[in-house]
């Protein structure tokens, strides 16, 4: 009943693709960051968002821009949200994902709960398992999933910094259309931006591609560029470049990256001839079989690699 009247039914793969992308990348930055409050302080907010009468901090502010599956409408979103879902340290966080259609825009927002209206304001409890193994049905059948139904949000961008405030906020379980809660969100401040790749073709073994992009990584105690793919089990695999550009032709005994679960405390590496051709932003990529701690990993991507300035 709650998915029928919000219309998720009818354009569940799109819908999947959509959370799918924004929960992991979400979470992406999370296992970056580690423990680390990426959200900025103030004096005038609290820095919260709330399910009833609990309140939770924000720890991260993020911007999620570029999302969309095979050609559909591009979305982008602004998620606020506390805890760490990846690496080693990861477990349960809540957070609020406001998901607008097209460009993320200012001013006051209403909530009707019409399946055509945007944005959409969702309250989710994310673990690990929801971010690797993303389905949006196990997702809005968890009590701890809410969406909103009425109220408003008002959103204003000045000079990089963001205030969200709401009023009268009313969201629906996903579980129980009759179990209803109050929801806000309360914050001043910067966000992180992450741009999503525009994945034409990508395949790691038999998982799907979800994002890709550019970005630096702290590995033995050097900061080191890399180009990542992520699947959509919530692997990673990447290669270390030089040098101010993603270089392009073939370079032999590269050295491979590989996280597994977004683990960061265990990445493992290995070697392997890669294969890159640009035309124009759209990159093709190769890479050949690879053993990494006896498993073998074979890549081909076809899409952009967008530029992710990760804090490490």
């Amino acid at each position: 009943m709650f998915l029928n009247s919000f219309g998720l039914n009818l354009n569940f793969n799109n819908m999947k693709k959509l959370f799918l992308s924004l929960m992991l990348v979400a979470a992406v930055a999370a296992g970056f960051v580690g423990c680390k409050k990426n959200a900025s302080e103030s004096d005038t907010h609290t820095q919260t968002f709330s399910l009833g009468e609990t309140s939770y901090d924000i720890n991260n502010a993020v911007t999620i821009e570029n999302i969309q599956y095979q050609g559909s409408d591009v979305y982008n979103a602004i998620v606020v949200y506390t805890g760490s879902q990846t690496s080693q340290t990861g477990g349960e966080g809540k957070g609020v994902a406001i998901l607008f259609k097209g460009n993320i825009s200012t001013g006051t927002h209403h909530f009707t709960g019409n399946a055509e209206d945007y944005p959409k304001y969702v309250f989710a409890d994310l673990s690990v398992t929801d971010v690797i193994n993303f389905d949006i049905t196990q997702l809005l059948d968890n009590d701890e999933a809410y969406i909103a139904t009425s109220g408003s949000l008002t959103l204003a961008i000045s000079n990089g910094t963001y205030t969200i405030t709401t009023n009268g906020i009313e969201v629906e379980n996903a579980a129980n259309v009759n179990n209803t809660e109050t929801s806000s969100v309360d914050y001043e401040g910067t966000m992180q931006n992450y741009v999503l790749a525009t994945v034409q073709e990508g395949t790691l073994n038999n998982d799907n591609i979800v994002t890709a992009g550019a970005t630096k990584l702290q590995i033995m105690m050097f900061e080191q560029k890399i180009v990542c793919f992520i699947t959509d089990a919530g692997d990673m695999i990447g290669f270390i470049y030089q040098g101010d550009e993603i270089p392009t032709g073939t370079i032999e005994n590269a050295n491979i990256i590989y996280i597994h679960e977004m683990n960061l405390n265990a990445l493992q590496m290995g070697t392997s001839t890669i294969t890159i051709e640009a035309n124009e932003d759209v990159y093709t990529v190769n890479i050949e079989d690879v053993t990494i701690s006896g498993e073998h990993y074979t890549l081909h991507y076809v899409g952009t690699l967008p530029f992710f300035d990760l804090p490490i």
